[in-house]
């Protein structure tokens, strides 16, 4: 199921990233996406899940993201970043469904950040999300 999960995640960082820098309407874009990857029925309806929940919740993790890093307006962020960080954020803080485990979701965002980021990308997300770690430790525990 990991394997699954990490593709899920890729498909949903490119999603997120189409949606926010284009502006293609998310549904349509989740559709087409679901359709070239024919994941199983339980990689679709998680895909739906991440995608949606981040993008719904997008103002809010925004808002987290500008606690955790104020010199780095989301506004002004790389795309990839934000959209990382928007999915991770949204598993750690929103999703009460999933509850995937802390480390396991600040791995996964970290390897997606080392793998499609800038050279910098891990560092930062790791750090922001270090530091909602710490914030909301009492929030959630695992």
């Amino acid at each position: 199921m990991a394997g699954l999960r990490h593709r899920v995640r890729v498909a949903a960082l490119q999603i997120l990233f189409e949606v926010d820098s284009i502006d293609h309407p998310i549904d349509v874009v989740l559709e087409r996406r679901l359709e070239e990857e024919a994941f199983a029925p339980e990689g679709a309806e998680f895909l739906r899940h991440l995608v949606i929940g981040a993008w719904e919740h997008r103002y809010y993790l925004d808002q987290v993201i500008e606690e955790a890093a104020p010199n780095w307006p989301v506004s002004q962020m790389p795309g990839v970043d934000k959209a990382i960080l928007r999915i991770a954020l949204y598993e750690l803080l929103v999703d009460e469904t999933e509850r995937t485990p802390l480390k396991a979701v600040i791995n996964e965002a970290v390897e997606l950040a080392k793998h499609f980021g800038s050279d910098n990308s891990s560092r930062f997300v790791n750090g922001v999300l270090g530091f909602v770690a710490n914030k909301y430790a009492t929030k959630r525990k695992s």
